[in-house]
């Protein structure tokens, strides 16, 4: 029922954007709304969506209405570069997005150029790090971790905690795939992991059969998995199908559509570093996912908090510039303080890096606990 509802909210989604209103703010959006993103795409429209409408309820910002004009980018560089320029001939004040690892470098180097700022709360390749702020890029930010903060805070719990000592990698040949694959393999190493072999495949793999047969003919203790919802659902159901039970750690969301297969019993044991949970004990987070249960009957991911916190520090960052000028709202983004629905403390680095909590999430059966909250040095 969950995919039925969300590809019937996907065709309405890819409707033609409602022109912006010249009275309002618009904030532009790069949106992977088809491709191998589509369905976490709208779990992030949802939070967007939410932010504004509580923005818009209370009085709007600086006293005007805020609007989102979004396109879809596919979850494809090009696709990306097109959208990025789309939005800033539409003189949008600031961009949220673009969701993808890939899709997000693409756009940096453009709204660096039209001055523009993007915040984005998914993509997580360490390049994004190196590029932004004083690595040259003063316009790009980010509110979650990177792939290298995600796997230093697993490999410090796999050190200590767990059993797993062989390991095998599989990662889409993506930015996001093969900087994920290199930020375990490095951590790894560091901690004593042997890492038994690495393999990379396209997008919207169609079977993964050979590759899971020939990884479980090694006997790894675990898989560390680094793709996007779409081939990572159907990696999992294949090894269902095979009877594969090596627990899955890396990057594997633990909710969505994984429930299926976790509710199924086929990942028990798996640890994921995340960075959102809507088992998070705080008063904020309570009323955040109990809003998304009641609008889209059920509760939010990642992504959905992603696009909450995105726009609501984005949204924050526009009151305290006073204007809707790009300039004057990049400048108060790097100089806000932000407390996410988390509670955790949201400021920006040298780097323009916000992401200072990583979640370690365990499957244990059938279900999805927190393990352990690391917080990052700043």
């Amino acid at each position: 029922m969950l995919m039925k509802r969300l590809m019937v909210a996907i065709g309405l989604a890819l409707a033609a954007p409602v022109a912006a209103d010249a009275q309002n703010i618009v904030i532009g959006a790069s949106i992977p709304d088809t491709g191998p993103a589509a369905a976490p795409a709208i779990w992030q429209r949802w939070g967007y969506q939410l932010a504004l409408d509580e923005a818009n309820a209370a009085g709007g910002v600086l006293g005007k209405k805020v609007e989102m004009l979004a396109y879809d980018n596919r979850c494809n560089p090009s696709e990306a570069v097109n959208v990025a320029n789309k939005l800033i001939e539409a003189k949008v004040v600031a961009i949220v997005g673009a969701h993808c690892s890939s899709a997000t470098l693409a756009t940096m180097p453009l709204i660096a150029a039209a001055k523009i700022p993007l915040v984005d709360g998914i993509a997580s390749s360490p390049k994004i790090t190196d590029l932004s702020g004083v690595g040259g890029n003063e316009w790009t930010f980010r509110i979650n971790p990177s792939d290298d903060d995600m796997m230093n805070a697993l490999g410090i719990y796999l050190s200590g905690s767990s059993k797993i000592k062989r390991v095998a990698i599989l990662g889409e040949d993506t930015d996001f795939g093969r900087g994920g694959a290199a930020a375990f393999a490095a951590v790894a190493k560091k901690h004593g992991l042997e890492v038994i072999s690495t393999d990379f495949h396209p997008q919207s793999y169609p079977d993964f059969t050979a590759l899971l047969t020939r990884i479980q003919q090694s006997k790894p203790d675990a898989i560390a998995i680094f793709q996007l919802a779409g081939d990572q659902l159907n990696f999992l159901r294949n090894a269902m199908q095979l009877g594969v039970r090596i627990p899955f750690i890396g990057r594997f969301d633990p909710g969505g559509n994984n429930l299926q297969i976790i509710q199924a019993g086929g990942m028990e044991g798996s640890i994921t570093a995340w960075t959102y949970s809507y088992l998070v004990d705080t008063a904020a987070n309570k009323a955040f996912a109990a809003e998304i249960e009641k609008r889209h009957k059920t509760t939010p991911v990642l992504q959905t908090w992603a696009g909450y916190d995105a726009m609501r520090l984005l949204l924050a960052a526009i009151k305290n510039a006073g204007a809707t000028d790009p300039t004057a709202i990049r400048d108060a983004i790097k100089k806000i303080e932000f407390t996410n629905v988390m509670g955790a403390k949201v400021t920006f680095d040298d780097h323009n890096q916000g992401g200072k909590v990583v979640l370690i999430e365990g499957v244990a059966d059938k279900k999805v606990k927190i393990l352990k909250e690391v917080s990052l040095a700043n």
